[in-house]
């Protein structure tokens, strides 16, 4: 029979560290309550908190790192065995049983001068309050140290108290990095669609609107991503849009010119849609070829890679970010969209295209983050949709006047110039008409506005 060995006094623990695991799921996909994970949110607040909270330990470099055997304990456990440099986690069923008997034992017959136990509620709290007078609450990721000067199976005083992480804020950062990382990797598979088939004017359509969806997130969340990542991410998607920008015009010009054909404006024996079929498919060419110079498929791709781990501020990093802290930085983007659309000059084209490019964009962020923004900024994206549709309607009328006067100077339409004569004209009018219905219509909610505002006023006095 072996002897028992008798346990030197400096060999037992004189420092308990109770910890409660991080924020978990609501339940698991095995529906096991052992198999619960914590989320993502919990997860991240704990590994933003925990190397300062256990700097607290000191000098007790010699550290055990105990936890219960369900998977949030353990994964808990992870990250302070990461903050204390420690490699092994030992699991003990008493912390998930909850027997505070078979723990104290455990402890007792622990050589270390510190053990850190990882567990649950009320575990933590009752035998928080059976080792000393007063401890606050365990919330899900706090943590208390206990000074035992005569072992465990004696009382002993709190040291420190730290509260719970804040895991709120790290759950909206989280749905914003998903919906990035999901349009980028859209972006990815629709330059693939489109360089299968160059030809579509739709692929083309859908991998401009991929490109402009992404680059209006990196716009919107500018003020807190890592400036590099932005801008790398930023110029690959802008070249993109600029190399293409050619091509969409050439397809919404085709589409007007077959309008007017199909009208009888333009003769049916009309040589004009073979001509900016040509010129499309010289365009195209280029395009395609330029994209596979210069690896466009692979450059996505590995931004599709990057923007899968956005790359935060400093102080985003460390105390991430609320669902108000995105509203109000929509509602500031939003509040400028809309004076500069209140004041807007509709015969100035530039001025149209910048206000029609800042009105897309907020309807994207509105589509992609409304988890985020709420339902009710969500539901802009419609009324965005509307304003920046009729914009564009006058946006590409007046791109259309411009690029038929263009090709008309190239010998490659040296036949059907007359053509594209009466192509500039039917789009001049049409830019004539769109603005005036839309300053009619300006002008007759004037009055309307003026009432509201003149009522407003009466009810302050």
């Amino acid at each position: 029979m072996a002897t028992p060995q008798v346990m030197n006094g400096g060999d037992m623990v004189k420092t308990l560290v109770l910890v409660r695991h991080g924020a978990p799921e609501a339940c698991s996909p095995s529906g096991a309550d052992m198999d619960r994970r914590l989320t993502e949110a919990g997860a991240r607040a704990l590994r933003v908190a925990y190397p300062r909270v256990f700097s607290l330990i000191g000098d007790d470099a010699d550290a055990r790192v105990w936890s219960s055997p369900a998977v949030r304990a353990l994964e808990t456990a992870d990250v302070v065995a990461a903050s204390l440099g420690v490699e092994d986690i030992e699991v003990h069923q008493s912390l998930y049983a909850q027997d505070a008997n078979a723990f104290l034992a455990e402890l007792e017959a622990a050589e270390a001068p510190c053990v850190v136990a990882v567990g649950h509620a009320p575990f933590v709290d009752t035998l928080a309050s059976r080792l000393t007078d007063v401890c606050p609450a365990f919330g899900k990721g706090a943590a208390a140290a206990f000074d035992l000067p005569n072992g465990p199976s004696e009382r002993g005083s709190l040291r420190w108290f730290v509260a719970a992480p804040e895991a709120v804020s790290w759950d909206e950062l989280g749905s914003v990095e998903r919906a990035v990382a999901g349009a980028a990797e859209g972006l990815s598979g629709l330059a693939k669609a489109f360089l299968a088939a160059p030809d579509s004017p739709d692929r083309l359509l859908e991998f401009r609107i991929g490109l402009r969806r992404v680059r209006s997130l990196l716009q919107f969340l500018s003020p807190w991503q890592a400036k590099k990542q932005n801008r790398r991410c930023e110029h690959a998607l802008k070249e993109l849009q600029a190399a293409s920008a050619r091509l969409r015009a050439l397809d919404i010009l085709s589409e007007a010119v077959d309008d007017l054909v199909e009208s009888g404006e333009l003769g049916e024996n009309c040589l004009l849609p073979m001509a900016c079929a040509k010129e499309r498919a010289l365009e195209c060419s280029s395009l395609v070829t330029l994209m596979r110079k210069h690896h466009a498929g692979k450059g996505l791709s590995k931004v599709a890679r990057d923007l899968s781990a956005l790359r935060w501020k400093g102080k985003v990093a460390e105390k991430g970010l609320t669902a108000d802290d995105f509203r109000a930085r929509f509602d500031a983007m939003f509040n400028e969209v809309d004076e500069d659309l209140f004041g807007l000059d509709l015969r100035d084209g530039d001025a149209v295209y910048v206000a029609r490019r800042d009105t897309k964009e907020m309807r994207y962020v509105a589509e992609r983050l409304g988890e985020v923004l709420g339902p009710e900024r969500a539901q802009m994206s419609e009324y965005l949709d509307e304003i920046q549709r009729e914009l564009g309607a006058l946006s590409d009328a007046r791109s259309n006047k411009q690029l038929a006067e263009e090709c008309s100077k190239s010998p490659r339409f040296r036949g059907v110039r007359a053509d594209l004569g009466i192509v500039a004209r039917d789009q001049a009018e049409v830019v004539s008409a769109i603005t005036s219905g839309m300053e009619r219509r300006e002008a007759d909610a004037r009055p309307a506005q003026d009432v509201a505002a003149d009522d407003a006023e009466d009810e302050e006095e």
